[in-house]
């Protein structure tokens, strides 16, 4: 038993039970009868809670601060019907003898207190009055203002939606602000929705008020003339008068409800309360008070106009003004006085905040501003944004915002891409004209204008009116926006530079992401006595620095901890070479052609020898390279020529070595070719069903060997 109170207890705390009794006890006011001191209890509940429903209303911010009121529209409005027919049931079986002290009250003091028919007619006068109002003036323009409203946010969703995501992607708001405006958005797209069909309980509701108050005075006037023995006119008194009662206790929660309806859906997005925008935009010009008032005066020393009330109300808005130019003038003091005790106490400024650096930034000029604003038409923020999802999907590689600025000190057409805090590549654009692009596979040339290169490959190309484009494409060219120019050249960017991109947090953001799925992975790896944080983040920048996706995050730290396993030390240059080959269908299969073999640069096995002898690997200084200056001029130029053999054949570079040299190849190579439009494999990386096609070797002989064999051939 004791439990059982204990349920029931904890069951009746919950807001969810109390509510749903709530719901329950109104519809048991439809059915069973009541005394008339409960009734007005029910009645004062009524008249509160559309009290609280308006200040609240008045209160509010924003329609979002208030999303409740849409159901609780439809509460109020189902709990005073029930109240009406409740007290139309005592209304009718009682009559004189009707005890609620309330509808009395409304029905007799609130006409005039009087209890001749002409009060009585003064009573139905104003509760038709207060019905024509609430239906015709409040409710009717609530329901179109909602109606409007609805429409409009959701004709407005997608702009406000793209506006978050380009706040976001320009580094203006971080992911939880943008997540939090998301939500805002949504319940005020949602409330709106809820509104346009909630304003219609209200029409319902005032029409009922007038039926019920029919029946009220017609079914009295034939139950007290025919089955209780009244006369006409004493049952016309009795029932009009209560009738009149009952429908003002009714009308009037209604319109205050109506009135809170009005306010909450025609209010717009504000930083302050309604009352404080009034004090602020309606009361604010003291000059606007001033004038009114002496027009008030004024008009009291005409004929026939009321003096006293007149100057009263003239005279007051007068000192009104009066008093709100003294309160700005000591406002204006006080904060003088506070600037000045500040200049006298002036504490050494800090500059933390100028020690911040953005991952990424572009500068651009005030001329290539359009491009990155919607509402002109520019595409550069979108471009960036599909840029950060195709680098996440394809490399796993995630991407911080890109801060763009503009920079008065560059050259309008001119941009500057920033990669923490120091400018690594940049250049200048025509905003109104395209890019025409030589690719090597053209059949004309466009006369007259003059060539430069372009910024991320350096092919020769030519600046065109949009009106050209079509001739310019026929004839071969790849024709491009200035915003994509900037787009790639940033791609370019993050992909010569990922390693640097790739912080810690970053890391640590997708290592909890795999601990979702793989906790145990994680958790062996990241344990005691694992690997650090930072040992993790240079395999995967030795990764990205050869290209090589980090997307199979599972697969890469299975890898790194098998390695640990085995008593192999923890390297990152020896594990990263253990991750590679763990990854290697995945390193070859992108290098592969299209009749799906690789083909490949092998090394003369004398260089090798002579490789493994000369290039040696310093924890700290990284690569040391102890061969003699004739032998690494020689290497690098056949290191070249074999770049550019591949190249004029459509294909990238794919030197295949020794696990040993591996790396090495790959050192000299990436400072020879920053755009890194090659591969470095060790034979240990070639799955065993990948057919294999050498297409040169790398031998080590000088250019001047070279072209002396040339001239002999």
């Amino acid at each position: 038993m004791k439990e059982l109170l204990e349920q029931l207890t904890k069951h009746f705390k919950s807001t969810e039970t109390v509510l749903g009794l709530g719901v329950v006890f109104i519809l048991v006011l439809i059915i069973v009868p009541l005394p008339g001191m409960i009734l007005d209890v029910l009645i004062a509940i009524s008249l509160l809670s559309a009290i609280l429903i308006l200040m609240t209303s008045l209160g509010t911010n924003s329609p979002a601060e208030f999303t409740a009121f849409p159901t609780l529209l439809l509460i109020t409005t189902i709990y005073r019907l029930a109240v009406n027919i409740s007290t139309t049931r005592m209304i009718l079986t009682e009559g004189d003898q009707a005890d609620s002290a309330l509808v009395s009250a409304f029905g007799s003091f609130v006409v005039g207190g009087g209890n001749s028919m002409g009060s009585y007619v003064v009573g139905i006068i104003i509760f038709l009055i207060l019905t024509l109002v609430q239906i015709i003036v409040i409710t009717k323009g609530a329901t179109r203002v909602s109606e409007v409203a609805a429409r409009f946010a959701l004709d407005s969703l997608p702009g406000k939606q793209l506006a978050i995501d380009s706040d976001q992607q320009a580094g203006y708001i971080d992911e939880r602000e943008a997540r939090k405006r998301r939500n805002l958005l949504q319940t005020e797209m949602n409330f709106y929705g809820a509104m346009d069909g909630a304003s219609k309980f209200v029409q319902g509701d005032v029409r009922l008020g007038l039926v019920i108050t029919a029946i009220n005075i017609l079914g009295g006037l034939i139950l007290g003339v025919t089955i209780q023995g009244e006369s006409f006119t004493e049952a016309l008194e009795i029932y009009t008068r209560f009738t009149i009662g009952d429908g003002l206790v009714s009308q009037i929660p209604a319109l205050l409800i109506s009135a809170a309806t009005g306010i909450i859906v025609s209010r717009s997005t504000s930083e302050d309360s309604l009352p404080e925008d009034l004090k602020t935009q309606l009361l604010s010009n003291t000059g606007i008070l001033y004038v009114t008032g002496g027009f008030l005066i004024l008009a009291g020393l005409l004929p026939g106009f009321p003096l006293i009330a007149m100057a009263s109300l003239g005279g007051g808005l007068i000192y009104l003004g009066y008093q709100m130019d003294k309160s700005k003038q000591k406002a204006v003091e006080e904060e003088a006085r506070q600037e000045q005790e500040k200049s006298e106490e002036r504490k050494p400024e800090s500059y933390l905040e100028h020690l911040r650096t953005e991952p990424l930034e572009v500068e651009i000029g005030y001329s290539l501003i359009p491009l990155v604003d919607p509402k002109q038409g520019g595409t550069l923020l979108d471009q960036i944004s599909r840029l950060r999802r195709r680098f996440a999907m394809e490399s796993g590689l995630i991407v911080p915002p890109v801060r763009i600025r503009d920079n008065m000190n560059l050259d309008a057409g001119e941009y500057n891409i920033k990669l923490q805090g120091s400018a690594i590549a940049g250049s200048n654009l025509e905003p109104e004209k395209l890019m025409a692009i030589d690719t090597g596979r053209t059949s004309g040339t466009l006369e007259g204008l003059a060539s430069f290169q372009e910024p991320t490959y350096g092919l020769k190309a030519y600046w065109i009116d949009p009106t050209q484009k079509s001739e310019a494409e026929g004839m071969g060219f790849d024709v491009v926006d200035p915003s994509t120019v900037i787009a790639t050249h940033l791609s370019s960017v993050i992909q010569q530079n990922s390693q640097e991109i790739m912080g810690r947090q970053e890391i640590k953001s997708i290592i909890d992401s795999v601990r979702e799925d793989n906790p145990v992975v994680v958790d062996e790896l990241m344990g005691k006595d694992g690997m650090t944080l930072g040992q993790v983040q240079t395999v995967l920048k030795n990764l990205l620095k050869e290209g090589v996706s980090i997307r199979n995050m599972t697969k890469i730290l299975e890898t790194v901890s098998d390695h640990l396993d085995r008593g192999q030390p923890r390297d990152p240059y020896l594990i990263t070479e253990s991750v590679r080959q763990a990854l290697k269908r995945q390193i070859v299969g992108d290098l592969l052609g299209s009749d799906k073999k690789l083909r490949v640069i092998t090394l003369d096995p004398g260089l090798d020898r002579r490789l493994r002898e000369g290039i040696h690997r310093d924890p700290e200084l990284g690569f040391v390279m102890s061969l003699k200056p004739e032998v690494q001029v020689a290497l690098r130029d056949s290191l070249e020529d074999e770049v550019k053999k591949s190249q004029d054949a459509g294909r990238n570079a794919v030197f295949l070595t020794s696990s040993a040299v591996r790396a090495g190849i790959f050192y000299i190579l990436e400072r020879l070719f920053p755009i890194r439009n090659f591969a470095v494999l060790a034979h240990e990386e070639i799955p065993s069903d990948v057919e294999v096609e050498a297409v040169s070797q790398l031998s080590l002989r000088s250019r001047s060997e070279e072209e002396m064999a040339a001239a002999q051939a």
